[in-house]
């Protein structure tokens, strides 16, 4: 009965153990290579401590701003820095979306007039996931697909890893003949032209 007891004290300290220990099952969008991926761990990590989400968002890109922290390179502390309150606006939608081809294409639909500043803050932030912010601005129907192809190059993305093809969407299906050729009376076979007659 002892045994039985120590057992049961045990397991009850373990279960209670593994309950008080915080789960984090939420990923963040990209990887820790991402500037954009590591400034919104600092937004996570102290909205875990109790700030609100825009409290959050500000501080983390207070600190980031700051020469000492490495957090963000050079260029993303510049494109942030051009624009704090939509680099504020980025961030807000990013903790609520977590998807940086909805949070681009929901920033361009809501600031038309900073297109171009709403896709090089997706570059700097995620620069290895230029196509998402390309897709996201096609998609926005604010910029055309060939001018969004340039700004995104412009705003320092690779090439060789965009291509305007996901955006517009898939290929049409091809077209299959409704019958048998025109003329021919619907039982196969004969003239495929239509009749001049």
């Amino acid at each position: 009965m002892r045994r039985f007891i120590i057992c049961a004290v045990l397991f009850s300290f373990s279960a209670f153990a593994a309950f008080a220990q915080p789960i984090n099952t939420v990923s963040l969008f990209g990887d820790e290579v991402q500037p954009g991926n590591r400034l919104h761990d600092v937004v996570v990590r102290l909205m875990d401590k109790g700030s609100t989400v825009p409290l959050a968002i500000s501080g983390a890109i207070d600190s980031s701003m700051t020469q000492e922290d490495t957090t963000l390179p050079p260029e993303a502390k510049s494109a942030i820095a051009f624009n704090m309150s939509l680099s504020n606006a980025f961030y807000r939608e990013m903790v609520v979306l977590n998807s940086l081809i909805e949070v681009t294409k929901s920033l361009i639909e809501e600031n038309p007039d900073s297109v171009i500043e709403v896709i090089t803050l997706g570059i700097v932030l995620y620069p290895d996931f230029a196509q998402e912010v390309l897709d996201g601005a096609t998609l926005s129907g604010s910029i055309n697909p060939d001018d969004a192809f340039i700004a995104v190059l412009q705003a320092g993305a690779d090439p060789s890893s965009i291509s305007l093809s996901p955006a517009r969407g898939p290929a049409p299906e091809p077209i299959e003949p409704v019958g048998a050729g025109i003329g021919s009376g619907g039982t196969g076979g004969g003239d495929t032209t239509a009749s001049t007659n």
